[in-house]
C-alpha cells in the first residue's frame, strides 16, 4: 500500500512539473509572438516623445518639468527607490543625448528630464541628476556623452562633470570633448546650439 501511495505521489509531482513547464512554454511563445507589437509600440512612444521634445524646446521643457516637480502628486526616480525605472530612465537619457549628438547639438538638463517624464511619468530630482548624467556614458564609446548634457543658461555641464571627466582620463577642453562626441555619433558639422568654449576650458 505504501508503494502504491509513493507511486501516486511521484506521478502527481511529475504531472505538476509538466503542467508548469507547459505554462512556461506557452508564456514564452506568447511573449515571442507579442515582441514585434511591443517593439512597434515602444518605437511609437519614443517618436511621440521626440516630437514633443522638439516642439517644446529647452525653455518650455524646463517650464513644464518645473511645474510637474511642484505638483503634489509628483513621483521621483532614484537608483535605490525605483531601480527598474531608474535603469530605464538612464537608457532614455542616453538615447535622448545620442539623438542630440547625431544632430551636432548639446541638450539641456530640462530636456533630458522632460523626455524621461513624458516616457515614464516620473521625474528626476535635482540631487539625482548628476548620477543620471554620468550613467549615460559607456567605456566603449571612447568619448564622454555626458559632456553635451548642459545647463540651459550657460550651455555647460554641471561643476561635478569636470572632476568626473578627469577621473575617467579625459582632460581635454570642454569644446574638444563635445566635438569628440559629435564626431563619434555621426555629427556632420557644428550647430548654433553647440556652445563655444575658450581654449582655457578644462575638463
Amino acid at each position: 500500500m505504501l508503494g502504491f501511495s509513493n507511486t501516486l505521489s511521484s506521478t502527481s509531482r511529475e504531472s505538476t512539473r509538466m503542467q508548469r513547464e507547459e505554462r512556461i512554454a506557452r508564456a514564452r511563445q506568447a511573449a515571442r509572438e507579442r515582441a514585434p507589437e511591443i517593439t512597434r509600440e515602444k518605437e511609437a512612444r519614443e517618436a511621440l516623445v521626440r516630437d514633443r521634445l522638439a516642439a517644446a524646446g529647452p525653455d518650455e521643457a524646463q517650464r513644464l518639468v518645473s511645474a510637474a516637480e511642484r505638483a503634489g502628486d509628483a513621483r521621483f526616480l532614484g537608483p535605490d527607490k525605483t531601480p527598474a525605472e531608474w535603469r530605464e530612465a538612464v537608457a532614455i537619457a542616453r538615447k535622448t543625448a545620442i539623438d542630440a549628438a547625431r544632430r551636432g547639438v548639446t541638450i539641456t538638463y530640462g530636456e533630458i528630464k522632460f523626455a524621461i517624464w513624458q516616457t515614464l511619468g516620473m521625474l528626476v530630482g535635482y540631487s539625482m541628476f548628476a548620477e543620471l548624467a554620468m550613467g549615460v556614458n559607456r567605456r566603449d564609446d571612447g568619448v564622454l556623452l555626458s559632456s553635451i548634457i548642459v545647463h540651459r543658461d550657460d550651455r555647460r555641464p554641471g561643476a561635478g562633470f569636470f572632476p568626473y571627466a578627469r577621473r575617467q582620463g579625459f582632460d581635454a577642453p570642454l569644446a574638444a570633448l563635445q566635438r569628440g562626441v559629435f564626431e563619434h555619433f555621426g555629427n556632420s558639422g557644428p550647430s548654433s546650439r553647440a556652445p563655444t568654449s575658450s581654449p582655457t576650458d578644462s575638463a
